[in-house]
């Protein structure tokens, strides 16, 4: 086709052409006359050409990235703005709600089988702020030094976390069920489970120490530990968290497993919880040749192994143990004797070999590889503080008010000015403003009136807000590219003149603005091109309201003595404010309100309220001694504070043989004199 359409250009017949190369002639004709190549079937035009998809397919990629994915609504919304301000052909019914059609959108994702709908992860923001290449360099620094200076191999690096099971289902599995039924059911435990802890550990080379579970009780009974994996330990807190002293506990049981000499010492590595700086935990650890390392904090579902590899499948394990004990039990509660047992086929099944090797090898941990994350995973911490690339490239030059003007002319004439308008907004500086905003392109400062061929356009544009019309590449019937090659021309042409020859006179001035009233390029070529990191940038991260100022942690080796010190200092500090908050406490002499209890009649019993009455004057005058002789109070009689006098300033008491009387009724206090 294109030959043919060449040579009917060049003068040969078009009926000759059609009957020499098999094709119709009516079609060749209409291929003649508008100049399009492309074969088009149907009624259907595309909005948007290849190069326009892909902006779109990048920009989804891209906020997919940083943890600002789109919507489906958020997307078509998008896509009309894009449509819109780009002056592109789209159907009119999108202009009634807004937003591109859902036939759009389904076609779209036909097109580009890479993008799909999915359900995203929640990420905190001090997730997404803390995994940055700083912290994480810091940690593999560490590892690289204690790996080689400890001669440490797969079997003696281990990695310990805690996560948190429920007695009763969080995420039921999917079952089959009526199709158009509102609401589909299965049989909980209860409304809110408890909360059991499980400390989990295992080796770079696969092997697994049994479990260590923390129950949210008061007191530990053996048989909570009925049918638990071979090996299994527990221990209580009041919450089921796991605390210093428990964190003591286990390492303990973790040495008692592992066995470390002097000679072959063990890399332990686990999160930065606070627990895990238990000081006698870590003077233990270090008296029995364990070496802890700490990951830095907010990086552990990226780099921790056990979250990495193995809780995810233990989960999903225990989820399915819990569904099948309602329905073998139907109306039973589990409860905490039941999470042993439950847990026991659960760990089994994930507490594999090769679970544990890819654990440690996805995140680089061993074998050590400190560029196992590229780029995309440091992005959204690098959006947040403000020193992506994304960033900049949407906020433009320092100066944006001559961009302004500049980007709004574009949307207005919809054609390329002439140099003689641009040079209005050429600055006196021959440095390049872009320079400073984006320092890693090493642009060249640029010389329109000295670079014949080069668009004055490159000078002001930024890279995504507005194009010169040489890139743009829509159908050739529009066209579009025999434009652009004559404004191109035009501009080289102009730029050299306006070199070579002296300024311009009225009538040239004339001639030339005449001549930039040339009719609009056709849709999809617009001079002004709006990239959707223009129509709907990247959301700027706010600053933190509050002034406090916290100390920033980050991956530390646990076991060296400076960290050790330290951690020393503060229990020592802790220990001392719990002594003296108990010396402190008067609590003892708080008075305890007794309810007095009610007889059959429903009233209340009067003997019963005397003697709580009276109980409460005993509760409130007990250790109560005379500050002159020293005294002990004595009850004596029904009247507990008789002979007894109280000081209205000072508050404390005396009894009534050790005070000045006078016939006045006062009294001197001896210890305020008043």
């Amino acid at each position: 086709m294109e030959t043919a359409i060449n040579l009917c250009k060049a003068g040969e017949s078009i009926k000759s052409t059609a009957k020499k190369y098999g094709l119709a002639y009516a079609t060749l004709y209409r291929h003649v006359k508008t100049g399009a190549t492309a074969p088009k079937l149907g009624r259907f035009r595309p909005v948007f050409n290849e190069d326009q998809e892909m902006e779109l397919v990048t920009y989804l990629k891209d906020m997919d990235s940083v943890f600002f994915g789109l919507t489906r609504d958020e997307f078509k919304n998008l896509v009309f703005i894009y449509a819109k301000k780009n002056s592109l052909n789209y159907p009119k019914n999108w202009d009634k709600y807004e937003r591109a059609g859902d036939d759009w959108l389904s076609s779209f994702l036909s097109r580009h089988k890479n993008i799909s709908l999915r359900t995203p992860e929640a990420t905190s923001v001090a997730r997404a702020k803390g995994f940055n290449r700083h912290q994480v360099g810091r940690f593999y620094e560490n590892l690289e030094a204690l790996t080689a200076k400890y001669d440490i191999d797969a079997s003696r690096f281990y990695n310990m976390d805690e996560t948190g099971i429920s007695t009763t289902t969080n995420k039921p599995p999917k079952v089959l069920s009526t199709k158009g039924k509102k609401q589909v059911g299965i049989i909980a435990s209860a409304e809110r489970g408890q909360l059991t802890t499980v400390i989990g550990c295992c080796n770079a080379a696969g092997s697994f120490l049994p479990p260590f579970l923390i129950f949210a009780r008061k007191k530990m009974q053996p048989r909570l530990l009925d049918g638990a994996p071979p090996g299994t330990q527990g221990t209580c807190t009041p919450n089921g968290w796991t605390t210093g002293e428990v964190f003591l506990d286990w390492m303990r049981f973790f040495v008692e497993h592992v066995r470390p000499t002097p000679e072959k010492k063990i890399l332990l590595l686990l999160d930065n919880h606070e627990s895990h700086k238990y000081y006698p935990a870590l003077d233990y650890a270090s008296k029995n040749n364990v070496v802890i390392l700490s990951l830095a904090p907010h990086t552990t579902h990226k780099m921790q192994p056990m979250d990495v590899a193995i809780y995810g499948p233990l989960k999903t394990y225990f989820e399915r143990e819990v569904n099948a004990f309602q329905k073998a039990h139907p109306g039973r509660i589990i409860n905490q004797y039941d999470v042993a047992r439950l847990l026991s086929p659960a760990f089994l099944k994930c507490a594999v070999a090769i679970n544990a090797v890819h654990g440690f090898e996805r995140p680089g941990i061993w074998p050590v590889n400190k560029y196992a994350f590229g780029d995309e995973d440091y992005e959204p911490a690098a959006v947040i503080a403000g020193t992506s690339n994304m960033n900049i490239r949407t906020e433009g030059t320092k100066s944006p008010e001559p961009e302004r003007v500049i980007s709004d002319f574009f949307a207005e004439t919809s054609s390329t000015p002439s140099p003689s308008i641009l040079e209005e907004f050429i600055p006196s500086s021959p440095v390049d403003p872009l320079v400073e905003v984006i320092p890693s392109q090493n642009r060249a400062t640029p010389s329109v009136l000295q670079a014949p061929g080069t668009p004055i356009i490159d000078y002001f544009k930024t890279p995504e807000k507005i194009r010169s019309d040489v890139e743009c590449t829509p159908e050739p019937k529009t066209g579009c590219s025999q434009i652009a090659s004559a404004v191109d021309l035009d501009i080289a042409t102009n730029a050299q003149k306006s070199d070579t020859m002296p300024p311009e006179t009225e009538e040239d001035n004339q001639r030339n603005t005449s001549r930039d009233k040339s009719p609009s390029p056709k849709p999809g070529c617009s001079t002004s091109h709006y990239s959707p990191f223009v129509l709907r940038p990247i959301p700027n991260h706010a600053k933190s309201i509050t002034t406090r100022k916290r100390n920033l942690q980050k991956s530390e080796i646990l076991t060296s003595t400076p960290i050790k010190e330290d951690q020393k200092e503060k229990f020592e500090k802790n220990k001392i404010k719990k002594v003296t908050k108990r010396l402190d406490d008067k609590s003892a002499n708080v008075p305890i309100k007794i309810v007095p209890k009610k007889t059959k009649t429903g009233k209340k019993n009067q003997k019963t309220a005397k003697k709580a009455k009276q109980s409460n004057k005993f509760k409130e005058f007990k250790d109560i001694s005379c500050i002159f002789c020293g005294e002990i109070y004595i009850e004596e009689d029904d009247n507990p504070i008789e002979n007894w006098i109280r000081c209205g300033i000072c508050q404390q008491w005396c009894h009534e043989e050790c005070s000045a009387f006078d016939g006045t009724q006062e009294y001197i206090c001896d210890s305020c004199q008043s």
